[in-house]
């Protein structure tokens, strides 16, 4: 099978439509932001409609015009949704409730799929996960030191 790309703002689009016209949607996760649960480019996620949305989802959200995010929700208050990433430390988007084009509903993992509605493993982790933000950063360390076996440049030899 060939693998061709395309940029989001071109591709992303064509996904939302399919997806507003009710049909799931399968993309290749790109970025570490939702580090360690979603990993880029190993990663399927599979998006439906936003029907219900509830802090802890993982949604895709147009932020400004052909501009898509996804990440978790972490609070929604009169209209306005603030969302962040799983593997970032700092940063989160703030935008009207509008914004949000789909859902995830799925992820496909090592040929694994968890339905998120009713994977237990999932729904303890979308629990856990937010509330560990003050401690993040030494646990997205260490799953990089151990798993990924990324060192900080800091920490490597000069030669």
């Amino acid at each position: 099978m060939q693998r061709r790309s395309l940029a989001n703002e071109v591709f992303l689009p064509e996904v939302v439509k399919l997806i507003e016209e009710g049909h799931l949607a399968t993309i290749i996760a790109r970025g570490n932001s939702m580090m360690p649960f979603v990993e880029d480019s190993r990663d399927l996620l599979v998006l439906g409609k936003a029907d219900h949305l509830a802090v802890g989802d993982v949604i895709l959200a147009e932020i400004t015009e052909k501009h898509f995010v996804c990440h978790r929700i972490e609070k929604m208050e009169n209209g306005i949704v603030t969302m962040r990433g799983d593997g970032n430390i700092k940063g989160t988007e703030v935008f009207p409730i509008t914004c949000v084009r789909a859902k995830l509903v799925k992820i496909v993992r090592k040929n694994k799929t968890y339905e998120l509605a009713t994977s237990r493993a999932w729904r303890m982790y979308s629990a856990v996960w937010p509330r560990l933000l003050p401690i993040r950063r030494y646990l997205l360390a260490l799953y990089r030191l151990l798993w990924n076996h990324q060192l900080p440049k800091r920490w490597m030899r000069k030669a």
